[in-house]
């Protein structure tokens, strides 16, 4: 017999809209932050939108940043200087920061940003905000956050051995073994896409520049300094800036548990948050990247 979940307070969830005509094509830079050379990624809104803006609204720039473009350290290639160098927690928070602030520079003064954290990107989006809280930043989307005890989540607990040092040589000599035993590209991404289901250019950027020695150890290095330091809840902020978040949390999500999704309500009642009803799993881009897409251009949308 199954029972149906109790709601608390949810807030209508707004009609689906597609974002594409709201933004120009994303802004791909590889830019040099604190001597790194860094990818990032943000969509600037068109000039000339194809409807006014609202009653009592003057016409604003507009910039989606995605947090991460890239952390330091999780891709490969020829921006990477030194390959066997592991980013800290505190390093990728400054590096955030620091392309907010190069961001800032480049767009004339009034223009909004719009912050989309996943998972641990939703932390990093908090940490952003604390730090620049007069740089523009009008709305964050938390999408499957996790933003406090990972360590005590259902996968938290299970994954932490993962994350050892003695784990982290053998599984990062592992794949440069398999690097090495299919040297040919094509061959190694079809093993990738077999493996993780994904195909076309997904299994390509997974077998390009994931699947490395030194992404595999700096994701696991990452992920065990997330486990030892995101652990409370930053309350005061979220209080401060209740008005510019919108949560969304995922009813099978083992990295961000649906009590997660329940502790916001009773804790925030003012913060927009929305439980999924369409199945989407922690890693949506498997699947339900047009999706989500669609929900975050319909938040985009009621600015």
């Amino acid at each position: 017999m199954s029972t149906a979940l109790p709601v608390l307070n949810q807030t209508a969830v707004p009609t689906a809209v597609n974002p594409a005509p709201m933004f120009k094509s994303p802004v791909r830079a590889m830019w040099n932050i604190q001597g790194d050379q860094v990818p990032t990624l943000w969509w600037p809104s068109r000039e000339a939108p194809s409807s006014p803006p609202k009653e009592g609204r003057s016409l604003q720039h507009t910039v989606l940043f995605m947090i991460p473009a890239s952390h330091l350290g999780h891709t490969a290639g020829s921006h990477v200087s030194e390959p066997s160098r592991l980013y800290s927690l505190q390093e990728q928070v400054e590096c955030k920061i620091a392309i907010m602030d190069k961001l800032f520079e480049i767009y004339p003064k009034g223009t909004r940003f719009i912050l989309a954290g996943h998972s641990m990107g939703s932390w990093l989006a908090l940490q952003v905000l604390k730090a620049r809280p007069n740089h523009g930043i009008e709305r964050l989307f938390e999408l499957f956050p996790t933003i406090h005890h990972i360590a005590e989540t259902p996968n938290g607990r299970k994954m932490k051995s993962l994350f050892k040092p003695v784990t982290r040589s053998i599984l990062g000599g592992a794949v440069s073994t398999l690097r090495f035993i299919f040297s040919a590209p094509p061959v190694f991404q079809a093993i990738i896409g077999a493996f993780t289901g994904q195909d076309g250019e997904m299994s390509k950027v997974t077998s390009e520049q994931l699947l490395h020695s030194s992404v595999v150890k700096n994701c696991l290095y990452l992920a065990g300094q997330e486990m030892e330091q995101i652990k409370e809840m930053d309350i005061s902020l979220l209080k401060e800036h209740a008005s510019k978040f919108v949560f969304y949390y995922g009813k099978t999500d083992e990295w961000s548990p649906i009590e997660n999704y329940y502790e916001m309500q009773e804790l925030f009642p003012e913060i927009k948050s929305f439980l999924c009803d369409q199945g989407m799993v922690h890693a949506f881009v498997l699947g339900h990247g047009e999706a989500m897409g669609l929900k975050v251009g319909a938040w985009i949308n009621e600015l």
